[in-house]
């Protein structure tokens, strides 16, 4: 039960928000509070109960909201693009960028802008007239989290991580202030440059970012859906690809009674030579099982354009697409337990054999395991030069334990922790995205996802945030 003063602070600053910002502050029980909870992805965030929600329209509501926060010692979270778990929390004010920042436009004939609130689909569909693209993560619904905190996906081998395209940052920090960042900056906002691209939720709310382009026509894809015995070859043959071709996987439950591997193969190169390679590669690892269930090609514009990354259901059928939550639906959206850890190219059969034997006894068919090829262009960036840490990986590997059934959720969450115990052997590092404050795990994940940046990290937050009114970053928790 929240004591009297703590339960008149946080309405008190909600009344005094709405005053400062008329028709832009929201409580529970208006239709404006309940879509913003409604459209964020994560479903246990969508759960929680802000003390209100603000929608601001312009950088100065941004401003306002937090200096009236922080001076009543009350979080903020901030929503952006409305995938991120860390979004929402209880009791903190949820700053939402979605209603008026979602913007995207091209800038000049090889940049995009992108709004605080816009999708990496949206910055993908205004640089589609160009012929130009940003290299993102997987799937168009990711905000600005995913761009300044990594950003792993098709072209990361070639192209780097979607924060390595930033060129221009515009934040407003705790106190109000309003920064331009870039690499022109100098003194603290030189830190602030350094730290917003790997971990920016712990410093600001990125109102603003300005990336560089790339041209790329259509990305030829393979899948093949395969059984478990060829994961050992999965291992060995995806780090000897070339940069312009990336071969993810998908260890997880597609139509069948047993669990299965789907490869998904990714050249981005127009070169029949090229293509061939990737081909080839697809091929290696489809005469490493017994059994093929599922082989087809194609080619698309990235992003909208290419097959789900996900296990075809039975027949061949397409998966059902990664969408934001319908927010008219009442429909129970279950739980949701991730982990993500950056593995090097070492991975052998002993734990293709534990993965194997992970994704079999997994509590439920909605579990899967992931890998997202990276090596390659991630690594041309120095682990110091930016706040984000595990350059040196060849995978990136999500743990995803889904349910819909509250009686599994010890069981989802004891299959996670078990599953990176299996990886464990191959891992260099956690991927901040997926980090969650609260578990007893969480302080090694943060030190696994910042490494040998996470003392000057918490120095400078330390000095920008000193009340910690920021709260959408685990980082926000752990102030020593």
């Amino acid at each position: 039960m929240d004591s009297l003063p703590a339960f008149e602070q946080r309405n008190g600053l909600a009344a005094e928000l709405a005053s400062a910002l008329p028709g832009r502050v929201h409580v529970a029980g208006e239709p404006q509070f309940r879509d913003s909870l409604a459209r964020v992805f994560f479903p246990e965030a969508a759960r929680r109960s802000p003390s209100c929600v603000v929608t601001p329209a312009d950088v100065a509501d941004v401003a306002t909201t937090l200096t009236r926060a922080a001076a009543a010692g009350v979080p903020v979270t901030v929503r952006g693009g409305g995938l991120s778990s860390n979004c929402v929390r209880d009791d903190a004010v949820l700053l939402d960028l979605s209603v008026h920042f979602a913007t995207a436009r091209t800038d000049g004939d090889s940049h995009v802008v992108v709004g605080g609130g816009a999708t990496v689909g949206e910055a993908l569909a205004a640089t589609t007239p160009t012929g130009r693209v940003i290299p993102v993560g997987i799937a168009g619904i990711a905000g600005l989290g995913l761009i300044t905190r990594g950003g792993v996906g098709y072209l990361t081998r070639d192209l780097g991580l979607t924060l390595d395209q930033i060129v221009e940052l515009e934040m407003v920090l705790p106190d109000g202030t309003w920064l331009r960042l870039s690499e022109d900056s100098r003194g603290v906002e030189e830190e602030l440059w350094w730290a917003a691209r790997g971990c920016a939720p712990s410093f600001g709310v990125v109102t603003s970012a300005r990336l560089r382009t790339h041209p790329q026509g259509p990305v030829y894809v393979e899948r093949a859906v395969v059984g478990l015995d060829a994961l050992a070859t999965y291992f060995a043959t995806a780090p000897q690809l070339p940069r312009h071709t990336t071969m993810g996987a998908v260890l997880g439950w597609g139509g069948g009674p047993d669990p299965v591997l789907l490869v998904y193969t990714a050249c981005r190169s127009s070169c029949d030579d090229d293509v061939d390679v990737a081909r080839s590669a697809t091929s290696a690892v489809v005469a490493a099982s017994k059994n093929t269930f599922f082989r087809a090609e194609t080619s698309g514009r990235y992003l909208a354009g290419l097959p789900e990354f996900a296990i075809p259901g039975p027949g061949g059928a397409e998966p059902a697409a990664i969408a934001p939550p319908d927010p008219t639906s009442t429909a129970h959206r279950g739980w949701f337990y991730g982990k993500s850890v950056f593995t090097g190219p070492n991975l052998g059969a002993d734990i293709a054999d534990g993965l194997a034997a992970a994704i079999t006894a997994a509590p439920t068919r909605a579990c899967r395991i992931d890998f997202q090829h990276t090596g390659g262009a991630l690594a041309d960036v120095e682990d110091t030069a930016t706040a984000f840490w595990g350059r040196r990986g060849e995978w990136n590997v999500p743990l995803n334990a889904i349910w819909s059934d509250a009686a599994d959720t010890d069981a989802c969450r004891a299959w996670a922790r078990d599953t990176l115990a299996v990886l464990a052997p191959g891992t260099i590092g956690g991927y901040s995205v997926e980090l969650r404050s609260g578990f007893a795990e969480s302080a090694a994940e943060i030190d696994a996802a910042y490494g040998g940046n996470l003392r000057k990290l918490r120095d400078l937050r330390d000095r920008i945030d000193p009340g910690g009114v920021l709260l959408n970053h685990p980082l926000a928790q752990e102030l020593p």
